[in-house]
């Protein structure tokens, strides 16, 4: 009884993967590219993105543009942008096995002396094809496409600095240290390879790499003139006495 049991279990999960798979694969659709950069003005401020229907059905799609902001703690926030973007079509139906070209134009200020940063979303939306509809399913997936969009500045200036770092706790009560970094630069940063040699004031020194030492921070995007404090492990070696001060310099892949 149990193997049977077992068996049917078997079955079952595989069914419903091939059922999750099968209607994946009606609604699916490309959309791309996933990051373009756009002048101010100018011919490079008009883009075109591309979205490619591969199903058997015709597919809605609403296009939108997001401001990208970022708060202390690095968290994304998203707000409408819609008086920054001149997007045609902003919502199409797309017929099956076919493809169709987006016109997004930048209708922001033209003087942009810090990287602006935004989203462009395209987001399947609900779609009945009538009488003649063959989808008889149970489930719909929409799919979202998120994309990263930036408006260049004037002036390309990198520059990420380590602005304080402080002895803290993680959520489970281990102790932590709290790394404050500053985008002191005029574009965004992604913090690939990073590596924090940190150094306190009893003479003791600690490298810290990779993502279990920099959980957070390896990898990090951090948007122009944005400051962000993630906590770190406690590295080992470095003293938590009272009245220890700490400073650091960071390095990561540009």
């Amino acid at each position: 009884m149990k193997q049977s049991s077992a068996r049917n279990h078997k079955r079952l999960v595989l069914a419903l993967l091939f059922c999750w798979v099968f209607l994946s694969s009606m609604y699916a659709y490309q959309f791309s590219p996933l990051e373009q950069t756009f002048q101010p003005s100018g011919a490079e401020s008009t883009k075109t993105y591309t979205i490619v229907n591969d199903s058997n059905d015709s597919i809605a799609i609403s296009i939108s543009a997001l401001i990208r902001d970022q708060d202390a703690q690095g968290n994304e926030a998203n707000t409408p942008a819609d008086a920054y973007f001149s997007i045609v079509p902003n919502k199409l139906v797309v017929p099956p096995q076919s493809s169709w070209v987006v016109r997004v134009q930048y209708r922001g200020p033209r003087t942009v002396t810090n990287e602006l940063s935004f989203r462009l979303k395209a987001e399947q939306i609900p779609y009945s094809q009538g009488k003649n509809s063959t989808d008889k399913g149970m489930f719909n997936f929409l799919y979202i496409y998120t994309t990263s969009l930036y408006v260049v500045p004037s002036k390309v200036v990198e520059n990420v600095a380590v602005r304080s770092l402080a002895p803290d706790t993680l959520e489970d009560g281990k102790p932590a240290l709290a790394v404050t970094l500053a985008n002191l630069g005029t574009v965004h940063q992604l913090l690939i390879s990073a590596v924090l040699e940190v150094k306190d004031s009893k003479g003791n020194t600690v490298v810290l790499q990779g993502t279990d030492a920099l959980s957070g921070i390896d990898g990090m995007n951090i948007l122009a003139k944005k400051v962000v404090t993630k906590k770190v492990p406690w590295p080992e070696g470095l003293s938590r006495d009272a009245g220890v001060t700490y400073q650091a310099t960071i390095k990561y892949s540009k």
